[in-house]
């Protein structure tokens, strides 16, 4: 399917939804709404260092929300011919509920602007077998460059759809979206030798960028699995953990979970009354955009079809914005918030950023990497707890730096608090990575984490 296919597609959806919309409102339902999302794929799928399978799917989903007496009912289905069904069943659902509340509503429609980029016309001249080709030259790159390298799966992919969100209220914004993906799992093994577990991916509009990130993301994914061989046990002590970009997010998941209205509303939330104060080191400083072009994570509108707006989160350590749906801002006493409704069409729209970076800092990595009794998690796998912020678990594919040495670890845990360590952060670099061509994030050193090791004198 090629773009002008897709948007009469669009098209025709938005005749069909605005004649059942317009039934709804006839029988008395005031606030329908109905969120619709099309996909197509094509895909390549590797398996065990060989090319396994590929595979074409397309699929069209419609989430209907309706809400009466204050009150929200949601059913999904895949048959367009089932949508006013699906709205009386939404309505049953609503009105059966014994909890209503005043700030359930659905929310006015606001003027959307839409983002250059998402769809590139060259993406229809993507099929099968550039697909195959870019699979099959990854796999002759790792054979020939790093046969110790086990590929365990991975795969290679051409997607392409439109999500619309319609309602009673008037909302109507649609949305083109295409993008090429690649991604690997794996690790080095060399005889009884076996490296930690690794696993990166690559996303562009077009061939031209995606094979730029496919093959500078490939690349460094092969060094790792390289460089996790030969691991050992240390000694446990208190030092510097440093954070690489793909691993910044991750590290700081229930930080930004927290930040969300949901977490604020119910009391589980540690910033819900630090709006305006410095919550963080004044080098951290977060930023909300999901307004640039062709960025993979980028879209004019949320889940409930209001607009993404530009916003910043912390700035210098301060904290500037939380993270509302419609329904999560009427309960914080706000009119409406923009952007920050989450979500598809088989849920009902919850609360989260859309696309962040994180600002650079004025250290080079350089210079970080100089850093005594350092050890660099490129990934953590463990527990952490979003209310209290603790958390702990084993440092994966890490190693430990200490002046010019880097020494491959393993069997290493860290803990601490998350709230705590936003104010052990020592250096940020000004180096940034674009991650997945969405996200631009520096590395992060944070100093006074506590260190356990396994090493007999540990």
């Amino acid at each position: 399917m090629i773009k002008k296919e897709f948007i009469q597609k669009i098209e025709n959806t938005k005749d069909i939804l605005t004649i059942v919309l317009q039934k709804a409102k006839n029988s008395g339902l005031a606030e329908v709404e109905i969120y619709t999302a099309y996909g197509s794929s094509l895909e390549v799928s590797l398996e065990k260092n060989d090319i396994n399978a590929s595979s074409y799917s397309e699929e069209t989903n419609y989430g209907i929300r309706v809400i009466a007496n204050h009150c929200q009912g949601f059913v999904t289905t895949n048959d367009p011919n089932t949508l006013w069904e699906s709205i009386q069943e939404a309505k049953t659902l609503a009105i059966v509920q014994n909890t209503p509340d005043e700030a359930m509503e659905l929310p006015d429609p606001i003027d959307v602007r839409s983002v250059d980029g998402l769809y590139l016309d060259e993406i229809d001249d993507v099929d099968f077998e550039y697909l195959v080709g870019a699979a099959k030259t990854s796999l002759e790159e790792k054979n020939l460059h790093y046969p110790k390298v086990n590929l365990d799966s991975g795969n290679f992919s051409l997607s392409k759809g439109f999500k619309l969100v319609v309602s009673t209220k008037g909302i109507m914004a649609a949305e083109l979206n295409s993008e090429m993906s690649a991604n690997y799992m794996g690790m080095a093994v060399d005889g009884d030798d076996i490296g930690s577990f690794d696993y990166d991916y690559a996303i562009g509009r077009n061939k031209e960028l995606f094979a730029k990130n496919l093959n500078h993301s490939f690349s460094e994914f092969l060094d790792r699995c390289m460089g996790g061989l030969g691991a050992k046990t240390i000694s446990g002590f208190k030092g510097n953990i440093l954070i690489p970009p793909e691993s910044v997010f991750d590290f700081l998941g229930d930080l930004l979970a927290s930040m969300t209205g949901t977490q604020i509303r119910r009391g589980r939330s540690k910033f819900g009354d630090k709006m305006g104060n410095q919550v963080a080191s004044n080098l951290l400083t977060i930023f909300e955009d999901a307004r640039i072009p062709g960025f993979s994570g980028s879209t004019a509108f949320d889940r409930e079809g209001l607009p993404t707006v530009p916003k910043e989160v912390i700035q210098n350590g301060v904290l500037k914005n939380f993270f509302y749906n419609h329904f999560e801002a009427k309960k914080a006493g706000l009119k409406t918030s923009l952007g920050n409704a989450s979500g598809g069409s088989g849920s009902l729209p919850s609360c989260g950023p859309k696309q962040l970076e994180i600002m650079p800092g004025e250290t080079s990595l350089a210079e970080m990497l100089k850093q005594t009794k350092t050890i660099l998690v490129n990934r953590f796998s463990g527990s952490s707890d979003t209310s209290s912020g603790d958390f702990s678990g084993v440092v994966k594919g890490g190693f430990l730096l200490d002046g010019s040495s880097k020494i491959p670890i393993k069997e290493t845990l860290i803990s601490g608090n998350i709230y705590g360590v936003l104010n052990q952060i020592a250096f940020v670099s000004r180096e940034r990575k674009l991650l997945y061509s969405s996200s631009l994030v520096p590395w992060i050193l944070i100093e006074g984490i506590d260190i356990v090791g396994t090493d007999e004198n540990s």
